[in-house]
């Protein structure tokens, strides 16, 4: 009812009628505060909602640029090895700038480091004390267990390993190599002490 009508019915009616049009202007201001609230409330959420899925797709395909530079996630992209990735003889794995890497080594990859340090480690020619122990976040290292590669990275101080190398690139250079002579002497031994129960 608009404010001519409400008028007219006071004009028409006395008292009781005026009661009661107070009660209903007064009825209808909250249910019209409420329905601007819900009409401004709705597309908020809905916005919202279409926010979070639009960000949590971006972040899981790891293809946004939130504020990030294009060129540094496309070089991180190009460093991450994915799982199930076939390994080639030649093939350069991780960093395609090996020039950001001073220090390289050659040898036979194996699982497993020294007292926690590492999770991989190279065997070389020569006897333990040259084992270079590996750890990488740029390179999947599992990929090339037991194909003599050359790594090249960055060598870190460590408290256990003689040598602790931070992975940044590997080339292989053949698939599964054999142990240098020592490396697989050590290996028969822990065998038959691992199996001579049996």
């Amino acid at each position: 009812m608009n404010d001519e009508q409400n008028q007219s019915v006071v004009r028409d009616f006395d008292g009781a009628m005026e009661h009661n049009t107070v009660a209903q202007e007064t009825q209808d201001v909250p249910v019209q505060a409420a329905g601007k609230k819900t009409s401004v409330l709705l597309p908020v959420l809905v916005a919202a909602v279409v926010l979070g899925i639009g960000t949590g797709y971006l972040l899981f395909t790891n293809s946004g640029t939130l504020s990030t530079p294009k060129k540094t996630m496309t070089t991180q992209q190009a460093n991450t090895t994915k799982e199930g990735e076939k390994v080639l003889v030649g093939k350069v794995y991780g960093s395609p700038d090996a020039s950001t890497f001073k220090d390289s080594a050659e040898g036979v990859l194996l699982a497993g480091g020294i007292n926690g340090e590492g999770s991989h480690r190279i065997v070389r020619d020569g006897g333990e004390s040259q084992t270079v122990y590996l750890t990488s976040s740029i390179v999947d290292l599992t990929m090339f267990v037991n194909h003599k590669v050359v790594v090249k990275g960055e060598t870190f101080k460590a408290q256990r390993a003689g040598w602790l190398m931070d992975v940044g690139q590997v080339k292989v250079l053949e698939l599964n190599a054999t142990l240098p002579d020592w490396a697989q002497k050590a290996a028969e031994k822990a065998e038959l002490k691992n199996g001579g129960g049996n």
